[in-house]
């Protein structure tokens, strides 16, 4: 009877040795695989219902779509300013803006919002094309900046925005935000031009002036 109690005993152990092996073994490789996962980048895939395109966002940069997606938005935001949606426009942009200049450009988009609400203006900004560096995360939107002052149109004119993104722990952030308006450039181009020639103009009449009067007078 001792013998037999002892050979079950002996069974048992054996068994409950066995046992504990094979869960050492499995919890190695659990700790195994999910070191090796830690050491892999996260990435986020995403897929909003409202885009078409798909793009993904690791913590320190992101993919051209995302780049895009966020250039037009950040447009946008800016380009379409009323007395009534200002203020919340500016207010929506400023997380996005790093420490590094939130006084100053908070500063400057304040200063604007003030200037649409004292003057009663309407901007429409209407984007028609995106151009994409994913090497420099930077985005240019070009498009055209429709503005009324209450139902009169004032003016329409080509504008268009240059960014510069920075992803940081999954956070985009505007590094540079800055505005070019291409016909206000060609035109003051053209008014210094104009300028010049007629600086030029006067210059010769004065010095044919000078020449006509430095000749010996006839007898």
């Amino acid at each position: 009877m001792r013998y037999d109690k002892f050979i079950r005993d002996w069974k048992t152990a054996v068994a409950e040795n066995f046992f504990l092996k094979v869960l050492m073994l499995f919890i190695s490789i659990a700790l195994i695989l999910s070191l090796s996962v830690f050491r892999v980048k996260e990435r986020i895939v995403v897929s909003p219902p409202e885009i078409s395109r798909k793009f993904w966002v690791e913590a320190n940069r992101a993919s051209p779509a995302y780049l895009e997606q966020m250039g037009v938005f950040f447009a946008t935001l800016a380009g379409n300013l009323s007395p009534a949606n200002a203020g919340y426009n500016v207010d929506a942009l400023l997380p996005y803006i790093p420490t590094s200049t939130f006084g100053g450009m908070k500063a400057e988009l304040g200063a604007q919002a003030a200037y649409i609400v004292r003057n009663n203006i309407t901007q429409a900004f209407f984007p028609s094309a995106v151009q994409v560096n994913p090497d420099e995360s930077r985005v240019v939107v070009e498009g055209t900046a429709v503005r009324n002052i209450g139902t009169v149109k004032i003016s329409s004119e080509k504008m268009i925005y240059r960014i510069k993104l920075r992803i940081e722990h999954f956070q985009p952030y505007l590094d540079e935000f800055y505005i070019d308006y291409p016909e206000r450039s060609k035109e003051a181009f053209k008014q210094a031009e104009e300028k010049k020639a007629e600086a030029e103009k006067e210059k010769a009449v004065a010095t044919e002036e000078k020449e006509r009067k430095s000749l010996p007078k006839e007898e």
